[in-house]
């Protein structure tokens, strides 16, 4: 094998290393660290973007439960985090003794955070969409502006349009469940409930038009791009595979769409519970009020209906539609059902998977046993050379995890409990094995 072959890089082998995963996705509190300095830095918070070691451990110390900052030295617990942080996330200068962000940082903030404030901003598909086509439109007819498009327009718009996408679906989705939610609502009055859903169904009749909007726009694009006529074979090829593109994007939207349209039962429910004898009475003595205090005048050219002065005016304003879209009626003509797939069990791999959950029960016990051994001779000793202990529960074992497991499992007990101390000696390790570890001593008060 050349020297070339051993050094393609393979993504898969990589991330599985747990060190580099654990680089690259930091756990939540230092995450949380990470997203307060970059908050930070956006605001001008750090001169010159850097910030101070006391500057990351104060944050630190922010994140930890007061049981924690009683027990634990806190400089020394987050000395590690911050150490695997300066992997991907954080630059140390030491001529400065400051801190500052690495591309990755930056990046994985930012990705962050436009991905959440995406849920709160309108989308930007219209505007996306009806530009990509208005440049289609200038260049069909010349086969070096066609180019131009796929490689400038189509380009600059693509990542931004498919991000947007997934704004419009988690605004979608939030709008959805919000008047789920709020339909069923037991602690408002009838009022208040009418005036809440109503809210709700404007911000769903708004994302809707959004992406009614979103679909028409990128079908005219599909229907552009398919009375293309080229002999080049590049163009034909990225002429097909944009279709495609856009074919995806409108399956998606007609997810969304099947969304939208689970919602009616509810409002149908909804209104049914206003059906009752109260509301009614109530309504038809609103209706009267309405019809003996209501008069009709003309106001320049037209006629308009002039409501009591205790009832607000409302204002309707109709716009002709574009397109007609014609809903199928899905109780008279309903989906035909897909077959149920059945699987066929693989009964090789069930017992390898039992095989492998058996080991896991048996070395959980197996540890139990070996701390529980360590334990009742620290009882009776009072002082355990815990380096040693290791490499005996190895020797037993023959078992690199379950004496791993064992030493350390031992060694948080001990940690926990005031009547055990720990001193490690790293001037004097202990080595067997090829191994080498720290001369670790427990005592027991």
């Amino acid at each position: 094998m050349s020297r070339e072959e051993e050094n393609i890089f393979n993504f898969e082998n990589e991330i599985s290393n747990s060190e580099t995963y654990h680089a690259l996705f930091p756990e939540e509190r230092e995450g949380i660290v990470i997203i307060h300095l970059y908050e930070g830095v956006v605001n001008g918070q750090y001169e010159n973007d850097r910030f101070t070691g006391e500057d990351i451990h104060r944050l630190f110390e922010a994140t930890m439960t007061a049981k924690e900052k009683n027990t634990l030295y806190v400089k020394s617990y987050n000395k590690d985090r911050i150490a695997r942080l300066q992997k991907f996330f954080l630059s140390y200068d030491e001529e400065t003794r400051t801190y500052s962000f690495q591309e990755y940082g930056l990046t994985f903030c930012k990705m962050a955070k436009e991905t959440l404030e995406g849920s709160f901003k309108p989308t930007r598909i219209k505007i996306i969409c009806s530009a990509l086509k208005t440049q289609l439109e200038a260049a069909i007819d010349s086969e070096q502006e066609i180019k131009k498009w796929f490689d400038v327009h189509f380009e600059h718009y693509h990542p931004t349009l498919k991000k947007h996408i997934d704004f419009l679906d988690r605004q979608i989705d939030d709008a959805v469940s919000k008047l789920r939610k709020d339909t069923l609502a037991q602690h408002l009055k009838p009022i208040e409930l009418l005036r809440t859903v109503s809210d709700d169904l404007k911000q769903v009749q708004k994302k809707n038009e959004e992406l009614r909007s979103a679909f028409t726009e990128t079908n005219s694009i599909s229907l552009l791009l398919a009375e293309i006529d080229s002999n080049d074979r590049k163009i034909l090829d990225l002429i097909e595979s944009k279709i495609d593109f856009f074919d995806g994007i409108q399956s998606r939207l007609r997810g969304t769409d099947r969304r939208l349209n689970r919602i009616q039962p509810k409002i149908k429910q909804l209104f049914a519970a206003f059906r009752n004898p109260e509301y009614s009475a109530q309504t038809d003595r609103f209706i009267r009020f309405l019809l003996q205090h209501s008069t009709l005048e003309r106001i320049t050219y037209e006629k308009e209906i002039i409501f009591p002065k205790e009832v607000p005016e409302i204002q309707v304003k109709f716009k002709r539609p574009k397109h007609i879209f014609f809903d199928r009626d899905k109780d008279l003509f309903p989906t035909k059902s897909k077959p149920r797939k059945a699987y066929k069990r693989d009964l090789k791999t069930e017992e390898e998977n039992q095989a492998i959950l058996n080991k896991a029960f048996d070395d959980f016990e197996t540890v139990e046993d070996w701390v529980n051994q360590i334990f009742a001779e620290l009882q009776r000793r009072k002082e355990i050379d815990l380096s040693e202990m290791y490499f005996r529960v190895l020797q037993e074992s023959t078992d690199f995890t379950i004496a791993t497991k064992t030493f350390f499992k031992v060694l948080d007990s001990c940690y926990e409990k005031d009547e055990y101390s720990i001193k490690i000696d790293k001037t004097k390790p202990v080595k067997k094995e090829g191994l080498i570890l720290w001369n670790t001593i427990v005592t027991q008060h």
